[in-house]
């Protein structure tokens, strides 16, 4: 049976679903203090930002009787600014511009902005100071990906959003990272975690772990006519005599190589938490070959299925065993991964999908069909050994579909005779986000490997 669909740009822009609510706005008292004395013309502001500096940003409340903190957000700032927009990952979109402007606190350079959220809530953010004379940064402030954003967003929207569309995109165009943030997640951005929210294994693993090798490749491809780099970890721990090499495909490859991702690995693996693994971080070029080649691609499966394992062949002996390889990806990524293994599930029978963009393909690009990844589960002659999915609570474009195809494979596998477990499902307080892709792959690595061979040994 053929499952290929013959695909155009719109397919892949995600569906233009308005948010059916908002996180509430809220109060803080260092706040209402603020504006009580400056309304005295005593506010001693010197001493206000010395005390922000100390405290770091955002200012978060204390736990109320429902499992919420409020957290407020601050910029500094005069009469050169008209604006300062909050942009919180997937709080913040082109349909709430004016929920997000924060407010300033008359005769001061204070703006701020308070959410209530639940508190586990984890999200990476910037602010887009906008200035009040109406100056433009540089052509190339947008990264080449938001730039492709905008575009396909403006190609979906329907006329009467499209000038609340560009204006969201040209405040982010001086979007910049919080300087005064706790946590930040690169250099463009920064990162707020609720007290509550999920700990990150990253800040538990031994730090004296001997360091395994990273090597850098390109990799030429037939089925795709292209070449790319891809980067391969192979840790300071090596399995059992004679035993091959267990593998880990991960998709946007140069995401996890420049966290840098092979610490966590390491230090994972010499204390036994993850066992002896390759892991292949595979480029994905520039945003317009992503695209095509993580929407359900068969000529990009047959890479993943036969060109990159002939090639990491070459270098180090590894497994057949598609019980021992893994194939992990994020949004598209994601959906690519769990197709991945349908496709050629002699190859991959572990899959990890983050935020997997089960919506795919968009209406507006094939006049009905959507949700591919349902129908292919529902129908599948065999699936995966294991499958992680996770999702955030504030993708409300995408959680639903993650739900449903959750559901197929369950359903799926117990008419195949899976055991029960087999597929799981993590909804975390978050949204599309690097800042918590990174919280749940180590989890989620750790829960798929748990039965691959460890040494008896410890690095």
């Amino acid at each position: 049976m053929s499952h290929s669909v013959k695909t155009n740009a719109l397919m892949t822009v995600p569906p233009r679903l308005k948010r059916a609510t908002r996180p509430p706005r809220g109060t803080s008292p260092l706040i209402e203090e603020l504006e009580r004395v400056a309304a005295t013309g005593k506010a001693d502001l010197g001493a206000f930002w010395r005390g922000v500096e100390e405290t770091g940003t955002p200012i978060v409340g204390e736990l109320d009787d429902d499992g919420h903190r409020t957290a407020t957000f601050l910029w500094r700032g005069g009469d050169e600014l008209a604006d300062v927009v909050l942009v919180a990952n997937k709080i913040a979109d082109a349909d709430s511009y004016d929920e997000n402007r924060m407010d300033r606190v008359p005769g001061t350079d204070v703006w701020h902005l308070t959410y209530r959220m639940r508190s586990d809530w984890r999200a990476s953010y910037t602010v887009a100071p906008v200035p009040a004379d109406g100056s433009r940064p540089p052509e190339n402030a947008l990264s080449a990906m938001t730039r492709l954003r905008r575009e396909r967003a403006l190609a979906v929207a329907e006329p009467d959003d499209r000038s609340s569309v560009a204006r969201w995109f040209d405040a982010l165009t001086h979007a910049r990272p919080d300087p005064r943030s706790r946590e930040r997640l690169d250099e463009h951005h920064s990162v707020v975690s609720l007290p509550e929210a999920p700990a990150e294994l990253r800040h538990r693993v031994r730090g004296d772990a001997r360091a395994g090798e990273v090597t850098e490749h390109r990799v030429a491809s037939r089925h795709l006519d292209n070449t790319r780099t891809v980067w391969v970890h192979r840790p300071a721990v090596a399995p059992a005599e004679r035993e091959p090499w267990p593998v880990v495909v991960l998709l946007d490859g140069r995401t996890w190589h420049d966290l840098p991702l092979a610490p966590l690995l390491d230090g994972l693996i010499a204390e036994g938490a993850l066992p002896p693994m390759l892991t292949v971080m595979v480029d994905s070029l520039d945003p317009g070959t992503r695209m095509r080649e993580l929407a359900c691609h068969d000529p990009f499966v047959s890479f993943l299925d036969t060109e990159l394992p002939a090639w990491l062949r070459n270098l180090h002996p590894i497994t057949d065993d598609p019980e021992r390889t893994l194939v992990a990806g994020q949004s598209l990524g994601g959906l690519t991964s769990l197709y991945a293994a349908l496709r050629a599930p002699e190859r991959f029978g572990r899959v990890l999908s983050q935020s997997g963009s089960y919506w795919w393909p968009n209406v507006a690009g094939t006049g009905g069909e959507s949700e591919h990844m349902v129908h292919l589960s529902t129908e599948a002659d065999t699936l995966p050994g294991r499958v992680h999915l996770s999702a955030g609570l504030h993708e409300w474009a995408l959680i639903g579909a993650n739900r449903r195809v959750h559901e197929a494979l369950c359903e799926r596998g117990t008419e195949l005779g899976r055991p029960n477990g087999f597929a799981t499902l993590t909804e975390y307080n978050g949204g599309h986000d690097r800042a918590c892709w990174r919280v749940d792959l180590p989890d989620g690595l750790v829960a798929l490997t748990d039965d691959w061979p460890r040494p008896t040994g410890r690095a």
